[in-house]
Protein backbone atom coordinates (compact mmCIF):
# COMPACT_ATOMS: atom_id res chain seq x y z
CA UNK A 1 0.00 0.00 0.00
CA UNK A 2 2.90 2.47 0.93
CA UNK A 3 4.45 2.11 -2.42
CA UNK A 4 0.87 2.33 -4.17
CA UNK A 5 0.72 5.63 -2.52
CA UNK A 6 3.83 6.91 -3.33
CA UNK A 7 3.09 6.36 -6.70
CA UNK A 8 -0.16 8.16 -6.69
CA UNK A 9 2.04 11.11 -5.19
CA UNK A 10 4.53 11.34 -7.70
CA UNK A 11 1.31 11.80 -10.34
CA UNK A 12 -0.43 14.03 -8.70
CA UNK A 13 2.36 16.19 -8.63
CA UNK A 14 2.94 15.72 -12.09
CA UNK A 15 -0.09 16.62 -13.14
CA UNK A 16 -0.47 18.60 -16.58
CA UNK A 17 -2.90 20.40 -18.42
CA UNK A 18 -3.40 19.34 -22.34
CA UNK A 19 -1.83 22.24 -24.30
CA UNK A 20 -3.41 23.27 -27.61
CA UNK A 21 -0.31 22.92 -28.85
CA UNK A 22 3.11 20.76 -29.00
CA UNK A 23 4.70 21.14 -25.48
CA UNK A 24 8.36 22.24 -25.91
CA UNK A 25 11.33 19.49 -24.54
CA UNK A 26 12.26 19.34 -21.00
CA UNK A 27 14.81 21.78 -20.18
CA UNK A 28 18.10 20.92 -20.66
CA UNK A 29 21.49 21.32 -17.93
CA UNK A 30 22.62 24.83 -19.81
CA UNK A 31 26.51 24.65 -21.24
CA UNK A 32 29.22 26.30 -19.65
CA UNK A 33 28.29 29.27 -22.20
CA UNK A 34 29.30 32.32 -23.61
CA UNK A 35 29.01 34.92 -26.68
CA UNK A 36 26.79 34.02 -28.23
CA UNK A 37 23.41 32.67 -27.55
CA UNK A 38 23.52 30.36 -30.10
CA UNK A 39 21.56 27.10 -29.65
CA UNK A 40 22.80 24.85 -26.97
CA UNK A 41 24.08 21.43 -28.23
CA UNK A 42 20.96 18.91 -27.23
CA UNK A 43 23.36 16.29 -26.02
CA UNK A 44 22.47 17.45 -22.76
CA UNK A 45 21.24 15.17 -19.91
CA UNK A 46 17.39 15.52 -19.39
CA UNK A 47 16.43 17.07 -16.49
CA UNK A 48 14.70 14.96 -13.51
CA UNK A 49 12.60 16.66 -11.03
CA UNK A 50 14.66 16.68 -7.26
CA UNK A 51 13.13 16.01 -4.24
CA UNK A 52 10.47 18.48 -3.39
CA UNK A 53 9.61 20.79 -0.33
CA UNK A 54 12.12 21.77 1.95
CA UNK A 55 10.70 25.38 2.68
CA UNK A 56 9.59 25.51 6.43
CA UNK A 57 6.84 28.40 5.63
CA UNK A 58 4.79 28.75 2.51
CA UNK A 59 5.33 31.76 0.37
CA UNK A 60 3.10 34.77 -0.20
CA UNK A 61 -0.16 33.87 -1.74
CA UNK A 62 0.20 34.44 -5.67
CA UNK A 63 -1.80 36.69 -7.81
CA UNK A 64 -3.29 35.30 -11.15
CA UNK A 65 -1.87 34.51 -13.93
CA UNK A 66 -3.44 37.12 -15.64
CA UNK A 67 -3.55 39.90 -12.96
CA UNK A 68 -1.19 41.26 -11.13
CA UNK A 69 -3.76 42.84 -8.38
CA UNK A 70 -5.98 40.66 -8.13
CA UNK A 71 -4.99 38.09 -5.17
CA UNK A 72 -5.19 34.36 -5.63
CA UNK A 73 -4.55 31.85 -2.69
CA UNK A 74 -1.71 29.21 -3.00
CA UNK A 75 -3.04 25.66 -3.21
CA UNK A 76 -2.64 24.00 -0.10
CA UNK A 77 1.16 21.91 -0.60
CA UNK A 78 1.28 18.06 -0.57
CA UNK A 79 -1.35 15.30 -1.83
CA UNK A 80 -4.81 16.71 -2.64
CA UNK A 81 -7.30 13.92 -3.12
CA UNK A 82 -9.65 15.95 -4.56
CA UNK A 83 -8.01 16.23 -7.85
CA UNK A 84 -8.68 12.01 -8.15
CA UNK A 85 -11.01 10.49 -10.63
CA UNK A 86 -12.06 8.29 -8.92
CA UNK A 87 -14.86 6.93 -11.29
CA UNK A 88 -11.79 5.58 -13.52
CA UNK A 89 -10.27 2.28 -13.43
CA UNK A 90 -6.59 2.79 -11.74
CA UNK A 91 -5.90 -0.25 -13.39
CA UNK A 92 -6.97 0.94 -17.16
CA UNK A 93 -5.77 4.45 -16.87
CA UNK A 94 -3.59 5.27 -14.10
CA UNK A 95 -2.79 8.82 -15.17
CA UNK A 96 -6.62 10.11 -15.83
CA UNK A 97 -7.26 8.23 -12.23
CA UNK A 98 -4.34 10.31 -10.57
CA UNK A 99 -5.12 14.06 -12.43
CA UNK A 100 -8.57 13.51 -13.86
CA UNK A 101 -9.96 16.42 -11.98
CA UNK A 102 -7.00 18.27 -11.83
CA UNK A 103 -7.51 18.20 -15.52
CA UNK A 104 -11.17 19.04 -16.13
CA UNK A 105 -11.37 21.81 -13.84
CA UNK A 106 -7.53 23.39 -14.43
CA UNK A 107 -7.39 25.49 -18.00
CA UNK A 108 -3.93 26.71 -19.06
CA UNK A 109 -3.73 30.41 -18.09
CA UNK A 110 -3.62 31.87 -21.52
CA UNK A 111 0.06 33.63 -21.09
CA UNK A 112 1.19 30.06 -20.86
CA UNK A 113 1.87 27.66 -23.42
CA UNK A 114 1.17 24.76 -20.77
CA UNK A 115 0.58 24.41 -17.18
CA UNK A 116 1.39 21.97 -14.60
CA UNK A 117 0.72 21.06 -10.84
CA UNK A 118 4.35 20.83 -10.23
CA UNK A 119 7.28 23.26 -12.02
CA UNK A 120 4.51 25.78 -13.55
CA UNK A 121 2.25 26.77 -10.18
CA UNK A 122 5.62 26.80 -8.22
CA UNK A 123 7.11 29.07 -11.09
CA UNK A 124 4.16 31.50 -10.85
CA UNK A 125 4.36 31.53 -6.84
CA UNK A 126 8.33 32.28 -6.99
CA UNK A 127 7.74 35.02 -9.74
CA UNK A 128 5.49 36.68 -7.07
CA UNK A 129 8.35 36.46 -4.44
CA UNK A 130 10.72 37.98 -6.89
CA UNK A 131 8.44 41.18 -7.49
CA UNK A 132 8.38 41.22 -3.93
CA UNK A 133 12.01 41.44 -3.52
CA UNK A 134 12.67 43.66 -6.58
CA UNK A 135 10.14 46.29 -5.48
CA UNK A 136 11.30 46.46 -1.67
CA UNK A 137 13.20 49.04 -0.34
CA UNK A 138 16.69 48.66 -0.55
CA UNK A 139 17.68 49.70 3.00
CA UNK A 140 16.93 45.90 4.33
CA UNK A 141 19.15 43.78 1.78
CA UNK A 142 22.62 42.80 2.42
CA UNK A 143 23.38 42.08 -1.60
CA UNK A 144 26.30 44.32 -1.97
CA UNK A 145 24.58 44.59 -5.96
CA UNK A 146 20.79 45.09 -4.92
CA UNK A 147 20.84 48.32 -6.63
CA UNK A 148 22.39 46.89 -9.79
CA UNK A 149 19.27 44.35 -9.30
CA UNK A 150 16.83 46.54 -8.70
CA UNK A 151 18.08 49.22 -11.05
CA UNK A 152 17.98 47.07 -14.00
CA UNK A 153 14.43 45.99 -12.94
CA UNK A 154 13.04 49.37 -12.82
CA UNK A 155 14.67 50.15 -16.48
CA UNK A 156 13.24 47.20 -17.36
CA UNK A 157 9.89 48.24 -16.75
CA UNK A 158 9.87 51.68 -17.77
CA UNK A 159 8.13 51.30 -21.38
CA UNK A 160 9.19 54.98 -22.28
CA UNK A 161 12.72 54.27 -22.19
CA UNK A 162 11.99 51.29 -24.08
CA UNK A 163 10.24 53.06 -26.84
CA UNK A 164 13.03 55.81 -27.42
CA UNK A 165 16.18 55.46 -25.48
CA UNK A 166 16.39 51.45 -26.29
CA UNK A 167 15.58 52.42 -30.37
CA UNK A 168 18.20 55.21 -30.44
CA UNK A 169 21.01 52.26 -29.44
CA UNK A 170 19.38 50.10 -32.07
CA UNK A 171 20.04 52.82 -34.62
CA UNK A 172 23.65 53.53 -33.34
CA UNK A 173 24.58 49.86 -33.62
CA UNK A 174 23.01 49.58 -37.19
CA UNK A 175 25.30 52.86 -37.89
CA UNK A 176 28.02 50.74 -36.79
CA UNK A 177 26.86 47.62 -39.05
CA UNK A 178 27.09 49.92 -41.97
CA UNK A 179 30.69 50.52 -41.85
CA UNK A 180 30.89 46.71 -42.84
CA UNK A 181 33.32 46.73 -45.99
CA UNK A 182 35.58 43.90 -45.98
CA UNK A 183 36.39 40.56 -43.92
CA UNK A 184 37.77 42.36 -41.21
CA UNK A 185 35.28 44.61 -40.34
CA UNK A 186 32.42 41.88 -40.93
CA UNK A 187 34.36 39.90 -38.12
CA UNK A 188 34.76 42.62 -35.89
CA UNK A 189 30.63 43.21 -36.46
CA UNK A 190 30.04 39.88 -35.42
CA UNK A 191 32.29 39.51 -32.52
CA UNK A 192 30.92 43.04 -30.80
CA UNK A 193 27.35 41.30 -32.22
CA UNK A 194 28.36 37.70 -29.84
CA UNK A 195 29.44 39.96 -27.30
CA UNK A 196 25.96 41.27 -26.54
CA UNK A 197 24.70 37.58 -26.88
CA UNK A 198 23.40 37.81 -31.08
CA UNK A 199 23.04 34.20 -32.80
CA UNK A 200 24.90 35.48 -36.19
CA UNK A 201 26.85 32.96 -38.21
CA UNK A 202 28.22 30.62 -35.84
CA UNK A 203 28.71 29.91 -32.08
CA UNK A 204 31.89 30.54 -29.93
CA UNK A 205 31.95 29.39 -26.17
CA UNK A 206 33.98 28.06 -23.53
CA UNK A 207 33.41 24.30 -22.37
CA UNK A 208 34.75 21.50 -20.93
CA UNK A 209 37.42 19.52 -23.20
CA UNK A 210 35.80 16.32 -24.00
CA UNK A 211 38.54 14.36 -23.84
CA UNK A 212 40.66 16.34 -20.79
CA UNK A 213 37.27 17.35 -18.61
CA UNK A 214 39.61 19.04 -15.99
CA UNK A 215 40.31 21.84 -18.33
CA UNK A 216 38.11 24.52 -20.50
CA UNK A 217 38.85 24.98 -23.92
CA UNK A 218 37.03 27.24 -26.57
CA UNK A 219 34.30 25.91 -28.86
CA UNK A 220 33.19 26.84 -32.33
CA UNK A 221 30.13 25.86 -32.98
CA UNK A 222 27.40 25.63 -35.93
CA UNK A 223 24.62 28.46 -35.48
CA UNK A 224 23.60 31.46 -36.83
CA UNK A 225 20.08 30.61 -37.53
CA UNK A 226 16.63 32.23 -36.04
CA UNK A 227 14.43 28.83 -36.06
CA UNK A 228 14.93 26.69 -33.14
CA UNK A 229 16.92 24.50 -35.02
CA UNK A 230 18.13 23.00 -38.83
CA UNK A 231 14.90 20.88 -38.93
CA UNK A 232 12.56 23.47 -39.14
CA UNK A 233 14.09 24.82 -42.41
CA UNK A 234 13.65 21.30 -44.00
CA UNK A 235 10.64 19.79 -42.63
CA UNK A 236 7.90 19.16 -45.76
CA UNK A 237 4.57 19.15 -43.72
CA UNK A 238 1.99 22.10 -43.89
CA UNK A 239 2.23 23.17 -40.50
CA UNK A 240 6.68 23.75 -40.66
CA UNK A 241 5.93 25.60 -44.62
CA UNK A 242 3.93 27.57 -42.21
CA UNK A 243 5.68 28.54 -40.09
CA UNK A 244 8.75 29.41 -42.69
CA UNK A 245 6.59 31.46 -44.03
CA UNK A 246 5.53 32.83 -41.06
CA UNK A 247 9.16 33.70 -39.74
CA UNK A 248 9.84 35.69 -43.35
CA UNK A 249 6.89 37.73 -42.77
CA UNK A 250 8.08 38.19 -39.05
CA UNK A 251 11.86 39.44 -40.53
CA UNK A 252 10.66 41.97 -42.58
CA UNK A 253 8.25 43.39 -40.31
CA UNK A 254 10.32 43.65 -37.70
CA UNK A 255 13.73 44.86 -40.32
CA UNK A 256 10.50 47.53 -41.42
CA UNK A 257 10.08 48.92 -37.87
CA UNK A 258 13.76 49.10 -36.90
CA UNK A 259 13.79 51.21 -40.32
CA UNK A 260 16.04 49.29 -42.92
CA UNK A 261 14.46 50.41 -46.52
CA UNK A 262 13.06 47.40 -48.08
CA UNK A 263 12.53 45.35 -45.05
CA UNK A 264 10.68 42.93 -46.73
CA UNK A 265 12.79 42.45 -49.48
CA UNK A 266 15.34 41.40 -46.97
CA UNK A 267 13.99 38.98 -45.44
CA UNK A 268 13.97 36.34 -48.08
CA UNK A 269 17.10 36.78 -49.10
CA UNK A 270 18.04 36.51 -45.18
CA UNK A 271 16.19 33.17 -44.78
CA UNK A 272 18.24 32.03 -47.78
CA UNK A 273 21.63 32.86 -45.94
CA UNK A 274 20.18 30.83 -42.70
CA UNK A 275 19.23 27.53 -45.05
CA UNK A 276 22.58 27.42 -46.26
CA UNK A 277 23.94 27.67 -42.46
CA UNK A 278 21.15 24.88 -41.55
CA UNK A 279 22.10 22.44 -44.63
CA UNK A 280 25.68 22.57 -43.39
CA UNK A 281 24.34 22.00 -39.70
CA UNK A 282 24.50 18.10 -38.13
CA UNK A 283 20.47 17.26 -36.70
CA UNK A 284 19.41 17.45 -33.37
CA UNK A 285 20.12 13.47 -33.26
CA UNK A 286 23.18 13.44 -35.06
CA UNK A 287 24.25 16.10 -31.76
CA UNK A 288 23.27 13.50 -29.13
CA UNK A 289 27.03 11.79 -30.57
CA UNK A 290 29.61 13.61 -28.57
CA UNK A 291 32.16 11.81 -30.87
CA UNK A 292 30.45 13.65 -33.92
CA UNK A 293 31.53 16.98 -32.06
CA UNK A 294 35.03 17.19 -31.18
CA UNK A 295 37.29 17.87 -33.45
CA UNK A 296 40.33 19.80 -31.67
CA UNK A 297 41.53 21.99 -34.71
CA UNK A 298 42.61 24.42 -32.63
CA UNK A 299 43.08 28.54 -34.14
CA UNK A 300 44.94 27.10 -37.04
CA UNK A 301 42.65 24.14 -37.77
CA UNK A 302 39.76 27.04 -37.95
CA UNK A 303 41.82 29.72 -39.87
CA UNK A 304 41.90 27.07 -42.05
CA UNK A 305 38.22 25.85 -42.53
CA UNK A 306 37.02 29.54 -43.10
CA UNK A 307 40.16 31.92 -44.39
CA UNK A 308 37.58 34.58 -45.37
CA UNK A 309 36.84 34.94 -41.94
CA UNK A 310 39.37 37.27 -40.41
CA UNK A 311 39.53 35.29 -37.36
CA UNK A 312 42.69 37.26 -35.54
CA UNK A 313 40.11 40.63 -35.59
CA UNK A 314 37.14 38.09 -34.23
CA UNK A 315 39.42 37.00 -31.40
CA UNK A 316 40.83 40.26 -30.32
CA UNK A 317 36.98 41.95 -30.83
CA UNK A 318 35.87 39.59 -27.75
CA UNK A 319 38.81 39.92 -25.87
CA UNK A 320 40.82 36.60 -26.91
CA UNK A 321 43.77 38.11 -29.00
CA UNK A 322 45.64 35.08 -28.20
CA UNK A 323 43.95 32.17 -27.89
CA UNK A 324 44.48 28.90 -29.21
CA UNK A 325 42.94 25.25 -27.69
CA UNK A 326 39.83 25.09 -29.89
CA UNK A 327 37.37 22.53 -30.45
CA UNK A 328 35.73 22.50 -34.03
CA UNK A 329 32.07 20.90 -33.25
CA UNK A 330 31.23 20.70 -37.10
CA UNK A 331 34.54 21.44 -39.63
CA UNK A 332 32.08 20.80 -42.19
CA UNK A 333 29.74 23.93 -40.87
CA UNK A 334 32.35 26.30 -40.87
CA UNK A 335 33.75 25.14 -44.58
CA UNK A 336 30.23 26.02 -46.16
CA UNK A 337 30.16 29.84 -43.53
CA UNK A 338 33.20 30.34 -45.65
CA UNK A 339 31.45 30.03 -49.04
CA UNK A 340 28.39 31.95 -47.71
CA UNK A 341 30.39 34.54 -46.49
CA UNK A 342 31.97 34.31 -50.09
CA UNK A 343 29.10 34.69 -52.17
CA UNK A 344 26.59 36.63 -50.32
CA UNK A 345 27.00 40.19 -51.26
CA UNK A 346 28.07 43.30 -48.76
CA UNK A 347 23.88 44.44 -48.80
CA UNK A 348 22.86 41.51 -47.74
CA UNK A 349 25.20 40.36 -45.29
CA UNK A 350 24.49 44.16 -43.62
CA UNK A 351 20.91 43.24 -43.68
CA UNK A 352 21.64 39.55 -41.57
CA UNK A 353 23.48 41.41 -39.29
CA UNK A 354 21.26 44.05 -38.59
CA UNK A 355 18.24 40.76 -37.90
CA UNK A 356 20.45 39.31 -35.80
CA UNK A 357 20.76 42.71 -33.36
CA UNK A 358 17.23 43.12 -34.09
CA UNK A 359 15.88 39.44 -32.54
CA UNK A 360 18.33 40.38 -30.00
CA UNK A 361 16.90 43.25 -28.90
CA UNK A 362 13.27 42.92 -29.19
CA UNK A 363 11.91 42.29 -26.08
CA UNK A 364 13.93 45.38 -24.57
CA UNK A 365 12.33 47.58 -27.95
CA UNK A 366 8.61 49.33 -28.04
CA UNK A 367 5.74 48.00 -27.55
CA UNK A 368 5.61 47.26 -31.18
CA UNK A 369 8.57 45.29 -31.35
CA UNK A 370 6.93 43.35 -28.78
CA UNK A 371 3.90 42.68 -29.93
CA UNK A 372 5.29 41.56 -33.59
CA UNK A 373 8.08 39.21 -31.72
CA UNK A 374 4.69 37.63 -30.05
CA UNK A 375 3.18 37.15 -32.80
CA UNK A 376 5.98 35.02 -34.24
CA UNK A 377 6.77 33.04 -31.15
CA UNK A 378 3.32 32.02 -29.81
CA UNK A 379 2.98 29.76 -33.19
CA UNK A 380 6.25 28.00 -31.80
CA UNK A 381 4.03 28.29 -28.44
CA UNK A 382 0.96 27.84 -28.36
CA UNK A 383 0.20 30.67 -26.27
CA UNK A 384 -2.51 33.23 -26.20
CA UNK A 385 -1.79 36.25 -24.59
CA UNK A 386 1.87 38.20 -23.83
CA UNK A 387 3.22 37.96 -20.24
CA UNK A 388 2.54 41.14 -18.38
CA UNK A 389 5.67 43.41 -18.12
CA UNK A 390 6.31 42.28 -14.47
CA UNK A 391 7.14 38.35 -15.21
CA UNK A 392 9.19 39.37 -18.51
CA UNK A 393 11.24 41.78 -16.46
CA UNK A 394 11.40 39.35 -13.84
CA UNK A 395 13.03 36.32 -16.10
CA UNK A 396 15.34 39.20 -17.47
CA UNK A 397 16.71 40.35 -14.36
CA UNK A 398 17.06 37.00 -13.58
CA UNK A 399 19.28 36.10 -16.43
CA UNK A 400 21.15 39.00 -16.48
CA UNK A 401 21.88 39.11 -12.31
CA UNK A 402 20.49 35.73 -11.14
CA UNK A 403 23.12 34.75 -8.71
CA UNK A 404 22.93 38.37 -7.30
CA UNK A 405 18.46 38.15 -7.66
CA UNK A 406 19.22 34.64 -6.13
CA UNK A 407 20.22 36.02 -2.32
CA UNK A 408 17.44 37.83 -1.93
CA UNK A 409 15.45 35.07 -3.02
CA UNK A 410 16.90 32.33 -1.02
CA UNK A 411 16.47 34.78 1.98
CA UNK A 412 12.89 35.19 1.45
CA UNK A 413 12.28 31.30 0.92
CA UNK A 414 13.90 29.47 3.77
CA UNK A 415 17.56 30.00 3.82
CA UNK A 416 20.25 28.06 5.52
CA UNK A 417 17.66 26.47 7.34
CA UNK A 418 16.51 25.24 3.79
CA UNK A 419 19.30 23.95 2.72
CA UNK A 420 20.23 21.99 5.36
CA UNK A 421 16.77 19.77 5.21
CA UNK A 422 17.60 19.10 1.51
CA UNK A 423 21.20 18.09 2.07
CA UNK A 424 19.77 15.73 5.02
CA UNK A 425 17.24 14.66 2.54
CA UNK A 426 19.90 14.04 -0.47
CA UNK A 427 22.56 12.34 1.79
CA UNK A 428 19.34 9.89 3.14
CA UNK A 429 18.47 8.80 -0.67
CA UNK A 430 22.23 8.08 -1.13
CA UNK A 431 22.22 5.70 1.25
CA UNK A 432 19.03 4.20 0.83
CA UNK A 433 20.85 3.66 -2.98
CA UNK A 434 24.00 2.34 -1.12
CA UNK A 435 22.27 -0.56 1.07
CA UNK A 436 20.19 -1.40 -2.25
CA UNK A 437 23.26 -1.50 -4.37
CA UNK A 438 24.26 -4.32 -2.17
CA UNK A 439 21.18 -6.48 -2.47
CA UNK A 440 21.32 -6.86 -6.18
CA UNK A 441 21.86 -10.15 -7.56
CA UNK A 442 22.03 -9.32 -11.45
CA UNK A 443 25.20 -7.06 -10.97
CA UNK A 444 28.39 -8.94 -10.65
CA UNK A 445 31.02 -7.19 -8.14
CA UNK A 446 32.88 -5.14 -10.66
CA UNK A 447 29.38 -3.33 -11.43
CA UNK A 448 28.52 -2.99 -7.71
CA UNK A 449 32.07 -1.75 -6.91
CA UNK A 450 32.14 1.02 -9.86
CA UNK A 451 28.71 2.03 -8.98
CA UNK A 452 29.94 2.85 -5.51
CA UNK A 453 32.74 4.65 -6.71
CA UNK A 454 30.83 6.87 -8.98
CA UNK A 455 27.77 7.43 -5.91
CA UNK A 456 31.10 8.40 -3.64
CA UNK A 457 32.12 10.80 -6.21
CA UNK A 458 28.75 12.44 -6.58
CA UNK A 459 28.75 16.19 -5.98
CA UNK A 460 26.18 17.81 -5.12
CA UNK A 461 24.99 21.68 -5.34
CA UNK A 462 22.11 22.00 -3.32
CA UNK A 463 19.74 25.77 -2.76
CA UNK A 464 22.44 28.21 -3.74
CA UNK A 465 26.41 28.16 -3.98
CA UNK A 466 28.59 28.59 -1.57
CA UNK A 467 30.52 30.98 -3.07
CA UNK A 468 28.21 34.15 -4.89
CA UNK A 469 29.06 35.58 -7.51
CA UNK A 470 30.63 38.94 -8.14
CA UNK A 471 28.91 40.97 -10.43
CA UNK A 472 31.39 44.56 -9.77
CA UNK A 473 32.42 44.57 -13.23
CA UNK A 474 29.43 44.43 -14.86
CA UNK A 475 28.04 48.50 -15.56
CA UNK A 476 24.30 48.60 -14.96
CA UNK A 477 22.05 52.31 -15.47
CA UNK A 478 18.97 53.49 -15.81
CA UNK A 479 19.78 54.74 -19.21
CA UNK A 480 17.11 52.06 -21.57
CA UNK A 481 16.69 48.39 -21.30
CA UNK A 482 18.57 47.14 -24.10
CA UNK A 483 21.71 49.25 -22.54
CA UNK A 484 21.53 46.96 -19.50
CA UNK A 485 20.60 44.02 -21.10
CA UNK A 486 23.40 44.42 -23.79
CA UNK A 487 25.77 44.78 -20.84
CA UNK A 488 25.09 41.42 -19.16
CA UNK A 489 25.66 40.53 -21.94
CA UNK A 490 29.33 41.64 -22.53
CA UNK A 491 29.62 40.94 -19.06
CA UNK A 492 28.77 37.28 -18.77
CA UNK A 493 30.84 36.91 -22.20
CA UNK A 494 33.85 38.07 -20.70
CA UNK A 495 33.22 35.97 -17.91
CA UNK A 496 33.08 33.21 -19.77
CA UNK A 497 36.07 33.01 -22.24
CA UNK A 498 38.36 34.08 -20.06
CA UNK A 499 38.16 30.42 -18.54
CA UNK A 500 39.80 29.10 -21.93
CA UNK A 501 42.84 27.20 -21.27
CA UNK A 502 42.45 27.37 -17.71
CA UNK A 503 40.84 24.32 -15.14
CA UNK A 504 37.73 23.85 -14.70
CA UNK A 505 35.98 25.36 -11.67
CA UNK A 506 33.62 22.35 -10.27
CA UNK A 507 31.94 24.61 -7.77
CA UNK A 508 30.20 27.15 -10.21
CA UNK A 509 26.42 26.64 -11.09
CA UNK A 510 24.90 26.72 -14.42
CA UNK A 511 21.74 27.61 -12.94
CA UNK A 512 20.80 30.59 -11.19
CA UNK A 513 19.14 30.06 -7.32
CA UNK A 514 15.11 31.20 -8.47
CA UNK A 515 15.33 28.19 -11.42
CA UNK A 516 12.12 26.00 -11.07
CA UNK A 517 14.75 23.20 -12.70
CA UNK A 518 17.36 20.87 -11.54
CA UNK A 519 20.09 18.86 -13.49
CA UNK A 520 22.18 16.14 -13.44
CA UNK A 521 25.32 16.94 -15.37
CA UNK A 522 27.20 13.70 -16.69
CA UNK A 523 30.58 14.94 -17.34
CA UNK A 524 31.03 16.44 -14.25
CA UNK A 525 28.88 13.66 -11.75
CA UNK A 526 27.04 17.04 -9.87
CA UNK A 527 23.45 16.82 -9.13
CA UNK A 528 22.10 20.79 -9.16
CA UNK A 529 19.19 21.71 -6.74
CA UNK A 530 18.43 25.41 -7.26
CA UNK A 531 16.02 27.31 -4.53
CA UNK A 532 13.33 27.96 -6.60
CA UNK A 533 12.31 24.14 -7.00
CA UNK A 534 13.16 23.51 -3.91
CA UNK A 535 9.49 24.72 -2.46
CA UNK A 536 6.79 23.44 -1.32
CA UNK A 537 4.40 21.79 -4.18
Amino acid sequence: MTRKLAIVAVLLFSCKSTPSKPEAEPAKPPEPAAAPASPAPTAAAPVTPPPAAVQTTPPPAPQSAASATAPNPAPAPGIDVSILDTTVNPCNDFYRFSCGKWMDSTPIPPDRARWTRSFDEILDRNQYVLKDVLEKDLQASADPFAKKVHDYYATCMDEDKAESASLAILKDAFQRIDKVVDKKTLAHAVGELHRGGARVFFGFSARQDLKNPKQVIGFADQGGLGLPNRDYYFLEDKKSADLRTLYVDHIGKMLTLAGVDGGADKAGKIMELETALAKASLTPIQRRDPDKLFHRLERKGLTKQAPSFDWNEYFTTIGQPTIKPINVTVPEFFTALDEVVQKTSPGELKAYLKWSFVELSADALGKDFVNERFRYTQALNGAKQLLPRWKRCVESTDRALGEALGRSFVAATGGEKGKAIAKEMIVSIEAAFQRDLGTLDWMDDAGKKASLDKLHKLFNKVDYPDKWRDYSKMDIRTGSPLENQLAAARFESARQLAKIGKPLNRKEWGMTPPTVNAYYNGSLNEMVFPAGILQLP
